[in-house]
């Protein structure tokens, strides 16, 4: 089975990182075929330091590497570098509804905490996603609880495409993590685990 995966480039990775994605790729990679990006496009949709950008690249892909993600198994790379990602995210934002959009949850939560950069490239950051997903005719796509949705959507958005256009795209399923579905911050047991709330749990390369 293909499987396609992502992470942000926006700073050290947590615990929650390895426990909800990074451990759960290790022995996907075993049995499948792996497409685990470092998600760069994704990571400007919210506040970040241009000059810090490529260091957080270079970083994330060293601890895709420490903690066991092997390039002889698995293929690892820039989302950027592929543009194949922003082109057809752009064909599937054309038959995407707002309405679908409207409802994405993490889009509010993002918009709460970071109210002077509102964008519409956080709006439509799951059509990216879905992009990301279904370039790769992924079958399966481990992610997080607050993840879930996105996949959904890409699974709708991917059905309308075929409806439309004929059969082009496969409906990826989602992968949860048997354990840390979602990860809690340390300080704040109510709120999600994030790069910025628990500096403490950040792997150390």
């Amino acid at each position: 089975m293909r499987i396609f995966s992502g992470i942000r480039p926006t700073g050290g990775l947590h615990i929650g990182n390895y426990l909800g994605a990074i451990k759960q790729w290790i022995a996907l990679q075993e049995q499948n075929e792996c497409v685990f990006c470092i998600v760069d496009l994704h990571a400007i949709t919210t506040p970040y330091e241009p000059k810090d950008l490529q260091k957080n690249i270079l970083e994330t892909t060293a601890v895709y590497l420490a903690a066991g993600i092997n390039p002889e198994k698995s293929i690892i790379f820039a989302q950027s570098e592929v543009k194949e990602h922003a082109e057809l995210a752009w064909l599937l934002e054309t038959i995407t509804p707002m309405g679908e959009l409207s409802r994405m949850t993490q889009f509010k939560e993002k918009s709460k905490q970071h109210k002077d950069y509102i964008n519409a490239g956080l709006f439509s950051y799951p059509v990216l996603m879905a992009a990301d997903i279904l370039l790769y005719r992924s079958k399966g796509v481990p992610v997080g609880k607050d993840q879930e949705q996105h996949v959904e959507l890409a699974r709708t958005i991917a059905k309308k495409f075929n409806q439309k256009f004929g059969q082009v795209f496969d409906e990826p399923e989602t992968i949860l993590p048997k354990t840390g579905a979602k990860i809690m911050s340390l300080q704040d047991p109510k709120k999600k685990m994030s790069k910025s709330d628990d500096p403490k749990s950040c792997i150390s390369l």
